[in-house]
């Protein structure tokens, strides 16, 4: 009884974490961004470990990330293993970006507070690729509404941009300043300095695909 009780068990705890992972990667590929599968490349990668490790003084305390650096550097596949791994301890994360957000406030029948207050119940939120999205007037004013729902939701959030912590810091109008100025205000900056892995990988393939071809 006891072996098919723990059977039941890990069982369940399986489809709870297959059920979380379908609900918080927008991306299939999201799933395999995994502390198992890192190249040990990334020399910040041993801060996505310890975020894990303390989430919950990370969660009491409202500690966020801003991960900030040149493309390919690892920004989001540092976030992905952070998401992975508490879903993997059943805490619900949601990692998205706000080009797909801005798509699904324009075609939502539930409203735009519900959608927010939706995306603002996940204990963690990550935000993939910020400061790429359409910088239109409509657009920032959402943007903004996140963010500040966010922060008053007293939750982590984190956020992985090409933006420099310069860029943030000097936002060019208004509606950037505020935008940016909540994320400060709740994200600790950590910055990538790593190489270009995407670079190094097509490089790898191409180098493949020439031999496979001269052979």
């Amino acid at each position: 009884r006891e072996e098919r009780e723990a059977a039941e068990k890990r069982q369940k705890h399986l489809d709870t974490v297959e059920d979380l992972k379908r609900r918080g990667f927008t991306d299939s590929k999201m799933r395999e961004w995994t502390f198992a599968n890192d190249n040990g490349k990334c020399p910040q990668m041993g801060m996505a470990h310890s975020y894990v490790e303390r989430w919950e003084q990370m969660k009491e305390e409202n500690h966020g990330l801003v991960l900030w650096g040149k493309v390919g550097t690892g920004k989001s596949y540092f976030a992905g293993c952070i998401a992975n791994a508490l879903m993997e301890q059943e805490i619900p994360v949601r990692m998205t970006n706000f080009a797909l957000i801005l798509n699904d406030l324009a075609a939502s029948f539930e409203g735009r507070n519900e959608y927010i207050s939706r995306l603002c119940r996940y204990p963690l939120l990550i935000l993939d690729d910020f400061g790429m999205e359409r910088g239109t007037e409509y657009g920032l004013e959402q943007v903004f509404n996140v963010i500040d729902s966010r922060y008053r939701s007293g939750k982590p959030l984190i956020v992985t941009t090409n933006l420099t912590l310069d860029d943030l810091h000097n936002p060019e109008d208004t509606a950037h300043s505020r935008i940016y100025d909540r994320l400060l205000s709740m994200c600790v900056p950590v910055r990538f300095t790593g190489d270009n892995f995407r670079q190094e990988t097509a490089q790898r393939k191409m180098e493949s695909m020439k031999k496979l071809i001269t052979d």
